[in-house]
C-alpha cells in the first residue's frame, strides 16, 4: 500500500493527483482528448480525397482530426453550432495538401460545396468529422472519399482513455485506485459508451472518491 501523503488542504494533491483531469458538468471537455489509437491509416496530403470521420457526439472524431493534424499540419475549421450566421463563415484552403474541418454536417451545403470544389482543384486532402454522410457532395465535387465510421466505446478503450487522463495528472508514479474494472463497467453503461458523457461521470466520481478516501 502507497504510503500516505500528507494533508495539504487539497483533497486532489493529498491523493496524488494535481486535479481532476475530467470534465466538469457543463463543460465542454471531451475525454477522448485523450487520445488512444483506434487504427485509423494516417491522411495523406495531396490526395484529391475527402476522408470522412463519422460518429455521434462524444465518440472522439475531434481528438482523431487533432491527432491527424499533429501528424500532418495545415488549416483546422471549426463549424459552430451557434449563432447560425457563422456557420456561413468561408473555411480556409488547404496548405501543405491538407485542410481539416471538424462538424462539417452543420455547414450550409452551398459553403461546402465551393469547399470541396476547392480541394478537388488543388488536389488536396480534406479531413473532415461529421455526424452524416458527405460522400455524395463530395463526389459531385470531384473528391474521392473515404469513410470511418466511430462507434461507442467498449470497456478496454474506455479504460485506457481513463488511465491516460489520470496519468496526464500524476504526481510522481503513484495514482489512486479508481479505475477499477468495475467502475469502468459502470460508466460504460451509464454512458452507453459516449466519452462525452463518460467524462463527466468520472469528473463526478472521482470527486466522490478524493471526498471520502482518509
Amino acid at each position: 500500500m502507497a504510503e500516505r501523503r500528507p494533508n495539504h488542504g487539497d483533497r486532489y494533491v493529498d491523493h496524488g493527483l494535481r486535479a481532476n483531469p475530467f470534465a466538469a458538468p457543463g463543460h465542454n471537455d471531451v475525454l477522448g482528448e485523450a487520445f488512444v489509437d483506434r487504427g485509423l491509416p494516417t491522411p495523406k496530403p495531396g490526395t484529391g480525397t475527402l476522408i470522412q470521420v463519422i460518429g455521434e457526439a462524444g465518440a472522439g472524431k475531434t481528438s482523431q482530426l487533432k491527432h491527424w493534424q499533429a501528424q500532418h499540419p495545415g488549416p483546422y475549421h471549426w463549424v459552430p453550432r451557434t449563432p447560425r450566421r457563422s456557420r456561413w463563415t468561408t473555411p480556409p484552403p488547404p496548405e501543405g495538401g491538407i485542410v481539416y474541418g471538424d462538424e462539417l454536417d452543420r455547414m450550409p451545403s452551398p459553403v461546402r460545396s465551393r469547399w470541396f470544389r476547392t480541394c478537388a482543384a488543388d488536389g488536396a486532402t480534406l479531413v473532415a468529422g461529421t455526424h452524416r454522410d458527405l460522400s455524395r457532395p463530395a463526389a459531385r465535387a470531384g473528391l474521392h472519399v473515404i469513410t470511418h465510421h466511430l462507434g461507442p466505446a467498449d470497456q478496454a478503450l474506455l479504460q485506457e482513455v481513463i488511465d491516460l487522463r489520470l496519468r496526464s495528472v500524476a504526481i510522481g508514479d503513484d495514482m489512486p485506485e479508481f479505475a477499477t474494472a468495475d467502475l469502468v463497467h459502470d460508466v460504460l453503461r451509464a454512458s452507453a459508451g459516449n466519452l462525452r458523457e463518460a467524462d463527466v461521470l468520472c469528473h463526478q466520481r472521482l470527486a466522490q472518491h478524493v471526498a471520502h478516501l482518509q
